[in-house]
């Protein structure tokens, strides 16, 4: 299974929202998400979808999930690449360990034009579509 994520602001901070998919072997949209979050930085905006798609794959019996992002950022701390230097991210990076647990999970940055169906529900979470 194939997991996108995207976050997105409108001002840094401003009015946030995430999207998500999953698209199967099949190349099949499977399940996908768009959530508005309230005021936040696009690097929170960024994990909180990340978290999003990780609930749900947790929710489905999902164990193993390719997981897509366009965020250099939150794709390299984690996957541990990267420190996380900023306490409020190290939070947010823990919850994503956390949903991880007993699932096989590889991270993967792609540009953002491949990445734009969760571009697209990101956008469409500020705008509470």
């Amino acid at each position: 299974m194939n997991g996108f994520f995207d976050g997105a602001s409108r001002g840094n901070p401003g009015n946030a929202g995430a999207g998500a998919l999953m698209i199967n072997n099949e190349g099949k949209v499977v399940w996908e998400k768009a959530v508005f979050l309230g005021k936040k930085t696009n690097n929170e905006a960024e994990y909180l979808a990340l978290i999003t798609l990780l609930k749900a794959a947790k929710e489905q019996g999902i164990k193993t999930l390719k997981v897509f992002g366009d965020s250099k950022l939150v794709i390299s701390q984690v996957s541990r690449q990267w420190k996380i230097n900023l306490p409020h991210l190290r939070l947010l990076a823990q919850r994503v360990w956390d949903l991880s647990e007993g699932m096989d999970i590889s991270y993967h940055w792609i540009p953002r034009e491949e990445n734009k169906r969760a571009d697209i529900l990101s956008n469409e979470g500020i705008d509470g579509v």
